[in-house]
């Protein structure tokens, strides 16, 4: 009896949780789908935009000509707190960004480093951090005034890209998210976020961007990467190093690479990728092993077990040469791109180590035939 009558109360105090049935109708709201920032060169003021899903394009019950799925308004303030304020002049809904997708930060405004955008969120327990974040070397009015292919919704379709980028590198985690910048604020190692690029010469500002055949001018490219130390941007990496910065950083475990063997073009894929470390005193070894799935073959030869051996040995000293490479370009930049510095064995001298790398494979996959048409 007692367990029946406290289902009945939990039962009952459930109607009067607030969660999804707020009382504020969706009529009366602006849902914020993404947002950027930028700094005004001249001013110094805050710059904030917001793309805000128009909720009758997305009616299932629409006729006629196609309507804008987004709205983009733009804000600017001395500083981010008085943004929301701000937003009653423009808007005729109040602002709500629970269910934001993406932040879009320029070149210049990481640049001067986001602790005070980050701690402004923190405040707040509707203006999350565990959202992607991305940032940008184009225009903002480019990139907040153009529609996308495919994903009607820029905020989305940026999102579903960095997913599937994830899921392409095999990634234990999700593509950078602003919370990711965050909680790199104390370590040595940086944290990489993503960089949007924008093509073509105007934005893609007109609904009728989804009768052009076109998808990637104008359009959204997501490549390279912007580095993060202390929450703020202290360069790039292209996008092979940004993949290489996951994989030897135990987060990914896929990776693709081009070959030349016997003189002839060869594609692998490098999966199941296992990165083991030994630590000496003063040394670093990584070991990595992984299986490569051969996704082109530009040999004429049958492909032997020799060969075979051939590809496994000229993706070893491929991947030796880009970690090495990986190794320079740290100390060169003093990117404690390994994290060594975040480790009780390297803490507050990661530069004096001596990393080395073990390299090694196994060919399994070929495709369905070994003897290529001549």
């Amino acid at each position: 009896m007692m367990r029946l009558l406290m289902r009945m109360l939990i039962i009952m105090l459930l109607f009067l949780c607030t969660g999804c049935w707020d009382m504020r109708e969706i009529n009366y709201l602006a849902i914020v789908n993404m947002t950027a920032a930028d700094i005004d060169p001249k001013t110094g003021k805050f710059i904030a935009y917001y793309q805000v899903i128009n909720p009758t394009s997305m009616s299932a019950k629409q006729s006629g000509p196609t309507k804008a799925s987004v709205y983009t308004y733009t804000v600017t303030e001395e500083s981010p707190g008085l943004l929301t304020e701000k937003t009653n002049t423009v808007m005729s809904r109040m602002l709500f960004t629970p269910h934001l997708q993406c932040y879009v930060f320029t070149e210049r405004y990481a640049n001067q480093g986001l602790r005070d955008l980050i701690n402004y969120l923190e405040q707040f327990t509707d203006r999350r951090t565990n959202v992607y974040a991305v940032v940008t070397d184009a225009p903002l009015q480019k990139v907040m005034y153009s529609f996308t292919p495919l994903d009607r919704i820029p905020g989305r379709n940026i999102r579903m890209m960095m997913d599937w980028q994830a899921r392409s590198l095999g990634m234990s985690r999700r593509m950078t998210q602003l919370k990711d910048i965050v909680e790199g604020i104390p370590l040595s190692r940086p944290t990489i976020v993503p960089m949007l690029h924008f093509h073509g010469d105007g934005q893609a500002s007109q609904s009728d961007r989804v009768e052009s055949i076109d998808a990637i001018e104008p359009g959204f490219e997501l490549a390279d990467g912007a580095v993060f130390l202390q929450a703020k941007m202290a360069g790039k990496v292209d996008r092979d190093t940004m993949t290489l910065f996951f994989v030897l950083n135990g987060e990914a475990s896929k990776s693709f690479d081009n070959l030349k063997v016997n003189g002839a073009h060869v594609d692998v894929e490098a999966n199941h990728i296992k990165v083991k470390r030994y630590w000496g005193k003063s040394r670093l070894r990584i070991t990595i092993h992984s299986n490569l799935k051969v996704l082109y073959n530009g040999q004429k030869s049958p492909l032997t077990a020799r060969n075979a051996h051939q590809i496994e040995m000229a993706f070893n000293k491929s991947f030796q040469k880009q970690a090495d490479q990986f190794v320079q370009l740290a100390k060169q930049k003093h990117w404690d791109l390994l994290g060594i510095g975040d480790t009780k064995q390297g803490r507050g001298r990661w530069r004096d180590f001596d990393v080395t790398f073990d390299v090694s494979s196994k060919a399994t996959v070929f495709g369905n035939t070994r003897t290529p048409y001549q």
